[in-house]
């Protein structure tokens, strides 16, 4: 089966080669790769992901941290083909919305952190100088401007409605110790979709880069299961 799968925010799919292997044979993914240079906000990148869609075949739509608003709105067009959508450390309405108030200082000329200090918030204890190359190396060609925008469409976005009007399976992948986006954000899902699953893995938000396996098995046992 082929799988559709939407970057967190950095938006390159760099780090997602070992989740990709990780979900062979049973799905053939295709990572979009969101535009470095251009700012665009969530309508945008859906409109961007859209031309990504198989066209005649069976296929599951995959939305990491940020990417989850665009893979709900796009599961609620019921797009042909669409079997399931499966949601890994992400949200349908802001994880942070008492920071809202503040969007307006993301339209200043602030520089992006630095990688020491965005690791500690995205991997926790399970931070490596590994992983810091390779987040800085993902965050290299994308500048400031685009960043800011993109961290100001998570503070406003709200994507319940749509959530509502999802016709196919959902499955939704939980880290343990996710420092950014809090287990509010799995129940307010669940009392939309009453019939979504929920798999914990331990780890943290980068949950797709630290348990690429156990992540992968997840979605193949509930979907080759149900399909």
């Amino acid at each position: 089966m082929r799988a559709l799968l939407l970057p967190g925010m950095d938006g390159s799919g760099a780090l997602l080669g070992e989740f990709v292997s990780a979900v062979r044979p049973g799905f053939q993914v295709d990572v979009v790769a969101y535009p470095a240079d251009r700012i665009l906000g969530y309508d945008g990148l859906q409109a961007l992901a859209v031309e990504h869609l198989p066209r005649d075949t069976p296929f599951l739509l995959i939305g990491e941290s940020f990417s989850g608003p665009i893979a709900i709105r796009i599961a609620a067009t019921r797009p042909r083909g669409l079997v399931g959508l499966v949601l890994c450390a992400s949200f349908a309405a802001s994880p942070q919305p008492w920071f809202r108030p503040f969007r307006p200082l993301l339209r200043l000329p602030w520089p992006k952190p630095p990688t020491r200090l965005l690791m500690p918030a995205m991997m926790g204890r399970w931070t490596t100088q590994e992983w810091m190359r390779r987040e800085q190396a993902a965050l290299a060609d994308m500048p400031a401007a685009v960043a800011r925008e993109r961290l100001s469409e998570v503070l406003k976005v709200d994507a319940s409605a749509d959530l509502a009007r999802i016709g196919c399976p959902i499955l939704y992948l939980q880290a343990s110790h996710d420092r950014l986006v809090p287990p509010r954000c799995w129940r307010e899902i669940q009392t939309l979709r009453p019939t979504a699953k929920r798999v914990r893995l331990q780890g943290p938000h980068f949950l797709l880069q630290h348990q690429p396996v156990l992540a992968a098995q997840a979605i193949q046992q509930h979907f080759n299961a149900g399909f």
